[in-house]
């Protein structure tokens, strides 16, 4: 699984960097109309996370998510030769809903293997693995960025369908899961039922923003608010990519436990809350102290990321009843879905528009997202059919 991933973000990592440039510049599609068809392909394809989860469950996900990397391959491939934007557009859609099943079928397989303790584990690698994939492939894109030719950027188009295709053939290689639900039994989205995940994945969404800060609203703040250079975005985000991959892993390890991702949940929350203030102290000071701020900033951020990602999975495998995992994940993703969806223009009016008090707006946020979470992990001020004891029992 882990090297499926890592040759699949590997091929995400040379699209994301050029396609922007590729599609504007080259094919002539304007900003306006690009960010129009991302944005309908991403609100789009959240209908069909749930749907793929609840297949998971009846059908079993390996198949149903190898069939999903071809499509998305074929589909990418097609981009190529594509100069009509209704065909762009659609063509993204289809890019959009296959990269969604693809996402939630690989956590309906974790979901549905091994004991507590190794599902974390196991999304730990996958995620370091998949910040080690996107950043090789943002490398190998630059210098298609460098040639700045036609033929450069199809080179990488066409290298990312193909790592689709065998992103699929290597998780075929994985051993079948058996469907935990009878064919048979009525259709029943008994995830969509229980209040407490619901609250649950309420609350990640919300906390899912401060990824929105790292890909947003921090480059805008550097170049408009600090006398930092440009270039220090680069620098902040290497910290955080590379403590991603050498610390996910490690800062994972005992989150297996239901209660103790709630602790570090609600720890990532207040660290997310103090790199918010540093943030903000960032600007009006001088740029050598500015530029210092703001890896301080990030080496706490990052520290949350870490903690409250493995809180997060946490709480996402141990509140599921373990016969609809697959259903459960796809519920919980839409959490990312939505952050990444309305996130932007959200924390963008707060910290940009805002300023410093825009980050104290944000901080009080995190923090309380982080406590409201555990009271509803370790409380009883939610009532739900899913029992409440330690996830061993489940």
């Amino acid at each position: 699984m882990s090297l499926s991933s890592l040759v699949n973000t590997f091929g995400n990592g040379l699209f994301m960097t050029v396609e922007v440039v590729y599609f504007t510049q080259i094919v002539g599609i304007s900003v306006a109309k690009l960010a129009f068809a991302l944005s309908v392909a991403g609100g789009i394809s959240l209908l069909f996370s749930i749907p793929a989860g609840h297949l998971a469950d009846r059908i079993g996900p390996r198949d149903i998510a190898a069939s999903a990397y071809v499509l998305e391959g074929i589909a990418t491939f097609i981009l190529l030769f594509t100069r009509d934007y209704s065909v762009f557009l659609a063509l993204n859609i289809i890019i959009g809903i296959t990269g969604t099943i693809g996402q939630t079928l690989r956590m309906a397989t974790i979901a549905k293997v091994g004991n507590p303790e190794d599902k974390i584990k196991t999304r730990a690698y996958l995620r370091s693995v998949t910040n080690l994939g996107i950043g090789l492939g943002t490398l190998c894109a630059g210098f298609a960025l460098w040639i700045n030719t036609e033929f450069a950027y199809k080179s990488m188009l066409a290298i990312d369908a193909v790592t689709f295709v065998l992103a699929a053939y290597i998780f075929r290689k994985l051993p079948f899961v058996a469907p935990t639900v009878d064919r048979k039994e009525p259709i029943s989205f008994v995830a969509l039922k229980d209040r407490k995940f619901l609250g649950a994945t309420a609350l990640n969404s919300v906390m899912s923003l401060h990824f929105v800060l790292q890909n947003v609203a921090i480059p805008l703040w550097v170049i408009r608010e600090t006398s930092a250079p440009r270039w220090w975005i680069s620098a902040i985000m290497i910290v955080n990519t590379g403590a991603v991959i050498i610390f996910q892993v490690r800062a994972s390890r005992g989150s297996g436990d239901l209660i103790a991702g709630a602790k570090l949940y609600r720890r990532a929350g207040f660290a997310v809350a103090v790199s918010c203030i540093l943030y903000a102290m960032s600007a009006g000071i001088p740029t050598i102290a500015a530029c210092a701020m703001l890896i301080v900033a990030m080496l706490v951020h990052v520290f949350g990321e870490l903690v409250g990602s493995a809180g997060s999975w946490s709480i996402g495998f141990g509140l599921a009843k373990q016969e609809h995992q697959g259903q459960y994940q796809g519920v919980y993703s839409l959490s990312w879905g939505f952050g990444g969806t309305l996130g932007p223009a959200f924390v963008t009016a707060l910290a940009i528009g805002m300023g410093k008090s825009g980050w104290a707006i944000l901080a009080v946020i995190f923090a309380i997202t982080g406590i409201l979470m555990h009271k509803l992990v370790t409380g009883s001020w939610l009532h739900s059919e899913v029992r409440s004891e330690p996830i061993e029992a489940l």
